[in-house]
């Protein structure tokens, strides 16, 4: 054999041996792209059930939230409906106490006017 005829040989063999390995390539493409597709699909519906469940939490999360508002505006209502109890007790005994010391204030400068006027006439 001559180095011609070796160097074909050398170089059909290359050439099947890549062409072979192009062949192998295609086919594990072809399974990636397969792969890809199933875990994109899968991976979708997962996420939408998750989402699903995200909005579940949300929503129990929300109600628990309103129920908590609700509760604390009716403590407040009620403290604010106390106060202002309280308040219109205070100011009627205000009232109350500004009358009997000016009752007080009358019949003691009467009373004091009386007695004086006594003691020097």
């Amino acid at each position: 054999m001559d180095d011609k005829e070796k160097q074909s040989r050398e170089s059909q063999t290359q050439i099947l041996e890549i062409q072979k390995d192009i062949e192998h390539l295609n086919y594990i493409l072809k399974e990636l792209d397969k792969d890809k597709d199933f875990l994109k699909e899968h991976f979708t519906k997962k996420n939408s059930e998750r989402l699903k469940d995200i909005e579940k939490i949300h929503a129990r999360m929300d109600k628990h939230i309103q129920t908590e508002l609700n509760y604390h505006q009716s403590i407040r209502d009620k403290a604010t409906d106390e106060h202002t109890s309280i308040h219109k007790r205070i100011a009627q005994v205000e009232r109350w106490i500004w009358i009997f010391f000016g009752g007080f204030t009358v019949v003691g400068a009467l009373l004091g006017k009386a007695s004086f006027t006594n003691v020097f006439n």
